[in-house]
């Protein structure tokens, strides 16, 4: 079976401070992994409507350098999002300690309860979902 572009196996090991390569070309365009998997797809589809064993084989082969390209591109894509993501998390953390200050002040800040209410409503969201992203 394929690997799904959307999912990913392996882990990083970079960390925060670490400086992080700009990914490759073909990273930077969203329709190369996706290229890849259709032509793999339809590979698989020509594969069953081969009518010998020789053309089967050839199809395979071909097929199975596609999967390799596939899985180090979604290693690449992968590794190049966990350096992206694990140097957001200090920012997270950081920008929640400000959200909180601005929640527990807002009364202060603007006497526009509807505002004020807006304000401390879009806090409380980011600030439930960010337990997820740390």
């Amino acid at each position: 079976m394929a690997p799904d572009a959307s999912l990913s196996e392996g882990t990083s090991t970079a960390t925060p401070s670490a400086p992080t390569a700009a990914p490759a070309p073909a990273l930077t365009n969203p329709d190369t992994i996706q290229t890849y998997q259709t032509l793999y797809d339809v590979l698989g589809r020509a594969y069953w409507e081969a009518s010998d064993i020789t053309a089967k084989d050839t199809i395979q082969g071909a097929r199975d350098a596609i999967y390799e390209i596939l899985t180090d591109l979604n290693r690449a894509k992968l590794d190049a999002n966990t350096a992206l993501f694990l140097s957001l998390k200090s920012k997270i953390r950081d920008s929640n300690k400000a959200l909180e200050e601005v929640k527990d002040r807002i009364n202060t800040i603007t006497k526009n309860i509807s505002t004020a209410s807006s304000v401390i409503a879009a806090i409380a969201k980011v600030v439930s979902i960010a337990p997820t992203l740390l």
